[in-house]
């Protein structure tokens, strides 16, 4: 169970947001947080690089919610489809958290951490992605009214604020 906590910020994050990814791009999106949180530990273990938990929090809390409300007044304002390039930053800016995780777990090689981390957080992702798009393809209204689900999707977004925050 704890090579599947690893990604759990992504699978959260992929489940508010992942109703708004395009099918061909699942796998790069999943993917994408795999290796900003692979990169992210090699990263923290190279430089021997420590850094207070809550400060991983604050900006992944403030992405989350700064993308949650660009999607909700887009969608409100605009009556289109939010532009949904941003959030191809969410990935960079969840992965501050494993920045010091491999300075805590010395059970594994460096390697062996980076590549769990990579596995972990791409496979979460994914199984984000695939949830949300079978809740918005189980609900036609979703599926017909884009603008509808990007609003929701901004409202999820925020809403896994807490939850990230408590689950760590």
């Amino acid at each position: 169970m704890g090579f599947l906590t690893l990604g759990l910020d992504s699978f959260i994050a992929c489940l508010a947001v992942g109703a708004l990814v395009n099918r061909k791009a699942w796998l790069p999106f999943a993917a994408l947080f795999g290796i900003a949180d692979s990169g992210a530990y090699l990263l923290g273990t190279a430089l021997r690089f420590e850094m207070p938990e809550f400060v991983g929090t604050i900006v992944s809390s403030t992405a989350l919610v700064a993308l949650g409300l660009y999607l909700i007044v887009v969608a409100i304002s605009a009556r289109k489809v939010a532009n949904t390039r941003w959030m191809w930053v969410l990935p960079i800016a969840l992965t501050l958290d494993n920045v010091s995780f491999g300075l805590l777990d010395r059970s594994t090689s460096v390697a062996a951490s980076a590549v769990e981390q990579l596995v972990s957080s791409t496979a979460m992702a994914l199984a984000g992605v695939v949830v949300a798009a079978v809740v918005v393809r189980a609900v036609p209204k979703l599926r017909q009214n884009k603008p509808l689900t990007a609003a929701i999707a901004g409202v999820a977004a925020i809403a896994a604020v807490p939850v990230l925050m408590a689950v760590g």
